[in-house]
């Protein structure tokens, strides 16, 4: 099971989260997630098992700076970025989505 953590918002309406998985610390909106642009990668996730889509969504939720940081972290934690890390911060994202605000 992945080392995972969640840093308080100062602001309690932010939607601005910190999350941590396996030593890898990166921040996401996860209002963004609500943008139709996410939801058709998510719909491609979700409903039919498509899980390139995870890329571009991390792209859009994370910036293609932040992937690569990720990236960059897994591969020299494990000499490669796995399928199933990006999985993993996949869901941790969503867990952390309040589409009531």
């Amino acid at each position: 099971m992945p080392d995972t953590k969640e840093v308080a918002n100062k602001n309690p309406k932010s939607t601005v989260t910190d999350l941590e998985i396996d030593g890898f610390k990166f921040t996401v909106d996860t209002d963004l997630i609500d943008d139709v642009e996410a939801f058709e990668w998510i719909n491609a996730i979700e409903s039919e098992n498509k899980i390139t889509a995870v890329v571009p969504l991390l792209h859009f939720l994370i910036g293609k700076d932040g992937y690569e940081k990720m990236k960059a972290h897994y591969i020299e934690q494990d000499g490669r970025f796995r399928a199933t890390k990006l999985m993993e911060v996949y869901q941790l994202i969503i867990k952390h989505f309040n589409p009531k605000g």
